[in-house]
């Protein structure tokens, strides 16, 4: 009995898993233009905060930098490609080791997991900011 048992758990759980859709199943949507629709689809569920880079923070320099990135079926960031950044150059490692971090839950009405194309920004902020007027103007922050 324990044995039939075992089986039929084992089986459900193999196809359990596969029931989830592969990345390739849906066609993603675009909502680069509205980020606000992507909350229809995607929660985040762990947002990783970037380390601030010591030499930014010594020099008292803020800034940001803008991702294009699709949140694939499993939730993960796939593919973040850097479409702003300012001060060019000082915040994009920490900010893309931190975006690949990122996790997403599908909404309640986000059954099938559907893919989407988004934009966000990580915005690094320091107190009496060297580059502040810069800052603001280029990242809005």
């Amino acid at each position: 009995m324990n044995k039939l048992l075992l089986i039929i758990f084992g089986a459900l759980l193999v196809s359990a898993c596969t029931s989830v859709p592969s990345k390739s199943a849906l066609t993603p949507l675009d909502l680069t233009a509205d980020k606000d629709a992507v909350d229809d689809y995607w929660l985040a569920y762990r947002k990783v905060t970037p380390v601030y880079p010591s030499l930014a923070k010594q020099q008292k320099l803020s800034g940001c930098v803008e991702f294009s990135l699709l949140i694939d079926a499993n939730g993960r960031a796939v593919a973040p490609t850097i479409i702003k950044s300012f001060p060019v150059g000082v915040f994009d490692e920490q900010a893309t080791i931190a975006i690949e971090k990122w996790v997403w839950v599908p909404t309640q009405t986000n059954t099938e997991r559907q893919p989407v194309m988004t934009t966000f920004q990580h915005d690094f902020v320091v107190r009496q900011s060297s580059n502040s007027k810069a800052a603001y103007d280029a990242c809005k922050i």
